[in-house]
């Protein structure tokens, strides 16, 4: 005798059928969030947190019109940019008291500022019109003089006020062919930061940036001088 499923659970109990639905439920539930979870349609509560966004900055120049190349002046080799312990990564530095360093959890550089440094020299050296050619290390090149930099600090001060953004960039010129030094300088700006915050920091970073190269190009430009006499 063959029985009819529907009219099987028709002639179920009250209390049984209802067993039966709950059990169907139990199952198609998980399905029905899986799928809700896959696109995207699942309420808040059951999606995933989202992850941190860290925001990351560029140093960034432009400088002035390029002038021609001294044709009387020195092939110029720029070395790369060191740094200081503390300062030789991305992370954005900050100080509240004396003698500590911290750094912004979701605020960082896209590079490490001494890396960042490197191409401004060049390009400030190039425009100055100072040399006959100025190349990076590893090109190659023939070069009479080499510019050796360090970067001794890239920090904002938050314990003043107001916070300031403070720049300092030890640079030395030698002369390659007898390795003798020809000049050493340390270059330090200071900028003011308008708002407590990281973007703000940011942007007195690039405002003292342009004022240390300026610095630079007038410490070039004078010894490029005395070595013309």
């Amino acid at each position: 005798m063959l029985l009819d499923p529907e009219s099987e659970l028709l002639n179920l109990s009250l209390p049984t059928a209802s067993a039966v639905r709950r059990a169907a439920c139990r199952l198609c539930l998980p399905s029905v969030v899986s799928v809700l979870v896959l696109t995207g349609c699942a309420p808040s509560f059951l999606q995933p947190p989202a992850a941190d966004i860290t925001h990351t900055y560029l140093l960034e120049w432009q400088g002035t019109a390029e002038k021609a190349g001294a044709t009387d002046g020195p092939n110029l080799l720029v070395s790369p940019v060191l740094a200081a312990p503390g300062f030789d990564g991305s992370d954005m530095a900050y100080m509240r008291t004396p003698h500590e360093i911290e750094y912004f959890a979701r605020h960082r550089w896209v590079d490490s500022p001494a890396r960042m440094l490197e191409p401004l020299l060049i390009r400030a050296a190039t425009q100055s019109g100072l040399y006959r050619s100025v190349t990076e290390a590893g090109s190659g090149a023939r070069a009479d003089w080499r510019l050796d930099s360090k970067l001794l600090h890239l920090q904002q001060v938050c314990r003043l006020n107001p916070s300031e953004l403070q720049l300092a960039l030890r640079v030395s010129l030698v002369e390659i062919s007898s390795a003798r030094p020809i000049a050493s300088r340390v270059l330090s700006v200071s900028e003011p930061i308008t708002e407590r915050t990281p973007y703000a920091g940011v942007e007195a970073a690039n405002r003292a940036v342009a004022r240390l190269l300026n610095e630079l190009q007038q410490f070039l430009e004078a010894q490029t001088r005395k070595g013309k006499n």
